[in-house]
């Protein structure tokens, strides 16, 4: 038998080989890398997901309170406080962020109302913001600073927290659709249902129709005759039109009471004059009903309510018109063919805080016709206001929506 391989060697250096060519217990090594390697993968993962989890969830909140806040941004008195309100009652969950699952609150000092948007998401907000009710067309919200713990990774990072804050902007717009002529007005008027007015001041230039077509006199004439008008009034889209086409802006108005009426451009079926009184024209407390009812209805039949009387606002011409209507009392009609069923002696006014450019409109009256458009020196459109529409009392002309736009 021969040697053996370590016979001639010192029992440290026969040591030393046998740990050289032993291979057992490699696997070791790699597995203990590996681990090190997939332990934070996995923590990259899971700490990750989180993050993101919680990120999610403040945006989330961001947005719902300001598409709320946005929802009351309507140009009337309060707006903007009612906006922050509604934007601070709105519940937000998050589960991941340091502390504990719970409400995301709005940060300090937000929410904010903005007259107009900045020139990029980067831009600061700060030359938009705003506290005027009618100047208020956007709200900016941001949340509170949530506190991400990175659990997993405590050990192979120094980033052992992350801060996370979202911010969202809102804005409401609102939009007029409808079948009805658009006037503009300033809002330092008073109107009172029942009470006459001139909707065709004579002495302001920021009085007037509103048309998607320019100025032109057959612009302003086919807008105010038409069946249905080719546009709607949108808030920060609009043209007016001064009014200056004095005898196509009375063309186009009075073909709704049958002056060159067509097809494409019908008449209503009554087109009774109702008479504006000077008791109602400066403020005073109606119409006489009673003259009325004794003109047109004293012998067809067309029941007087009890309180038609020489000076009242209740009934209102309007409410007269809509009964003779139904009842097909009617005392003047359209010309035959001319006709239809529509309402054509609606109006719209939409209401401006002429004070404040570029504002949106604060509010869309609608008004009744009472007698042809008169122009001359004077130009006159007497009507009788029935009430603010809002898309909740007129859906079919009022829409109001809201979004987020950053």
């Amino acid at each position: 038998m021969g040697r053996p391989r370590f016979a001639s060697l010192a029992p440290t250096a026969r040591l030393a080989h046998r740990l050289r060519d032993d291979e057992d217990g490699n696997v070791l090594v790699y597995v203990t890398l590996s681990a090190a390697v997939l332990l934070g993968i996995v923590g990259l993962a899971l700490d990750g997901s989180r993050a993101m989890i919680t990120h999610s969830e403040a945006q989330s909140a961001a947005d719902a309170a300001a598409l709320a806040a946005a929802s009351q941004l309507d140009g009337q008195s309060g707006a903007c406080d009612r906006a922050k309100a509604e934007a601070l009652v709105v519940v937000n969950k998050q589960r991941f962020a340091q502390g504990g699952a719970g409400d995301i609150s709005i940060a300090s000092g937000s929410p904010v109302c903005l007259k107009d948007l900045p020139t990029s998401d980067a831009a600061s907000t700060s030359g938009e913001v705003t506290t005027n009710d009618a100047a208020s067309r956007y709200v900016q919200v941001t949340t509170q600073q949530l506190t991400h713990q990175n659990s997993l990774l405590d050990a192979l990072s120094t980033d052992k927290t992350a801060t996370i804050q979202r911010t969202a902007v809102a804005g409401f717009r609102r939009s007029l659709c409808a079948a009805a002529p658009v006037m503009m007005t300033c809002d330092t008027f008073a109107w009172t249902p029942g009470v006459a007015f001139d909707a065709w001041i004579n002495d302001a230039s920021l009085k007037g129709f509103v048309s998607d077509c320019g100025n032109s006199a057959g612009c302003v004439s086919s807008t105010l005759a038409s069946k249905q008008a080719s546009f709607c009034v949108v808030d920060g889209a609009m043209e007016t039109v001064p009014g200056n086409k004095t005898e196509q802006a009375k063309n186009g108005i009075n073909t709704r009471f049958g002056d060159g009426s067509s097809a494409s451009e019908p008449s209503d079926t009554n087109i009774t004059d109702f008479q504006p009184y000077s008791n109602d024209l400066t403020g005073g407390s109606g119409w006489n009903c009673a003259a009325y009812y004794a003109a047109h209805h004293a012998s067809d039949g067309l029941a007087k309510p009890a309180s038609c009387t020489s000076n009242t606002t209740s009934p209102t011409r309007y409410s007269v018109y809509q009964a003779e209507r139904a009842a097909d009392k009617i005392p003047t009609r359209g010309p035959a063919g001319k006709t239809t069923a529509e309402e054509r002696r609606l109006l719209y006014l939409s209401i401006f805080d002429c004070t404040s450019s570029g504002s949106p409109p604060k509010a869309f009256l609608k008004a009744f016709m009472l007698r042809k458009a008169e122009a001359a020196s004077q130009k006159h459109i007497y009507v009788e206001p029935i009430a603010l529409v809002t898309s909740k009392t007129d859906p079919t002309a009022i829409h109001e929506e809201v979004q987020i736009y950053r």
